[in-house]
């Protein structure tokens, strides 16, 4: 086993364990766990069994294995930013009908006071 394949355990099984430690103390919801937990776990895979890279990669036809690597992890990241995007959305959106239902009782208050 290479230094760079230890390396990537040891990083690989670090952030299995923050993330354990995120979830456990409630700082980390559920949902973002699970995708966090997937890329320890395909880490610690890819550097055990770096093969596996090299195989996907030539099934693919790309020459070299960390492009490969590198174009999926953009579309990880891409995939991760939509559903941050879609969520703040739906966050904003019930944020303007909490201020608008909250807005509607204080002006019922103020005509009933009236």
């Amino acid at each position: 086993m290479t230094p760079q394949q230890i390396l990537a355990i040891v990083l690989s099984v670090v952030v299995l364990i923050v993330v354990l430690l995120l979830l456990r103390s409630y700082f980390l919801p559920e949902k973002y766990a699970v995708i966090w937990l997937l890329a320890g776990i395909v880490g610690v895979v890819m550097a055990v069994f770096p093969q596996i890279l090299n195989n996907v990669a030539k099934f693919f036809g790309i020459p070299q294995p960390i492009n490969l690597l590198f174009v999926g992890g953009f579309f990880v990241v891409l995939l991760l930013l939509m559903q941050l995007t879609l969520e703040l959305a739906r966050t904003r959106d019930e944020l303007r009908k909490a201020i608008q239902k909250i807005a509607l009782q204080m002006e019922e208050r103020s005509d009933d006071d009236d």
